[in-house]
């Protein structure tokens, strides 16, 4: 089999969701480095952050504050949004504290709690009128990151009108990003949803291109059942089907029209 070879913007674009997912369990790590170091959290936040239910109503009943943040910036509400179960997020928000706080405008709890895979509290933050299509920093909407991690986070975000054709930065969307990691039932999700199966990323690469690609054969067969386009090409002039034989997926490609 031929190694899988990517430009650096590719691997950039796939990576980024993953990126983005290490940096919060890096967050994660820190905070307890910190905390056995001696830095203390906010009442609240060490609450969720222990998973510590009935601690937390303790303190909100105490009048603990619901704006104290931790050393990086996160309110409880903030971290529970995209780490804690909807039960802790639900006594927050029943408190009055706020996920979104002015002082951070590029951090968005529905985004949180997609990478997290979330569903329940994605179902709360809606219907406390958080916006459903809401991207992060780096422009990638929330839609994008439940497609390569839950199925249920998905289903959540379609509920409450999320954009399914919204695009990142790279022109990716949701559905491109879940053919890339060969996710089959989010496909489904997606294309029952509306998503367009044959729009191309900046790459020139639509979902069924990314799917040959790497060989996910079963992904390869909801497509071409949903009526992808097998015949257009790429911006290396390949069809999906060649795609799939150069990169040494010839089972892959026999599932594919001529």
């Amino acid at each position: 089999m031929s190694p899988v070879l990517l430009t650096e913007t590719q691997a950039r674009s796939i990576l980024k969701p993953m990126t983005n997912l290490l940096a919060a369990l890096m967050i994660l790590v820190g905070c307890t480095f910190a905390n056995a170091q001696g830095v203390s959290d906010p009442p609240l936040v060490e609450s969720v952050k222990a998973e510590d239910l009935a601690g937390l109503k303790s303190r909100l009943v105490a009048g603990a504050d619901l704006s104290a943040k931790d050393q990086y910036g996160w309110t409880a509400a903030m971290w529970a949004a995209g780490h804690a179960d909807a039960a802790m997020l639900k006594a927050l928000l029943d408190a009055g504290a706020n996920p979104a706080p002015k002082e951070a405008p590029d951090f968005s709890p529905i985004v949180e709690a997609a990478k997290g895979g979330r569903a329940a509290n994605i179902t709360l933050l809606a219907a406390k009128g958080h916006d459903c299509s809401a991207k992060d920093a780096a422009g990638v909407p929330a839609l994008a990151y439940a497609a390569t991690v839950s199925t249920p986070a998905v289903s959540a975000l379609l509920g409450c009108k999320a954009k399914v054709n919204d695009r990142d930065a790279n022109g990716l969307t949701a559905l491109i990003r879940a053919a890339q990691l060969g996710r089959g039932a989010v496909v489904r999700q997606l294309l029952a949803a509306g998503a367009k199966i044959n729009l191309k990323d900046k790459f020139g690469y639509s979902a069924l291109m990314w799917a040959a690609h790497s060989g996910w054969t079963d992904t390869v067969k909801i497509l071409i059942a949903s009526k992808a386009d097998s015949t257009l090409i790429g911006a290396e002039g390949l069809t999906a089907r060649e795609l799939a034989l150069k990169r040494g997926h010839p089972g892959t490609a026999n599932e594919i029209p001529r």
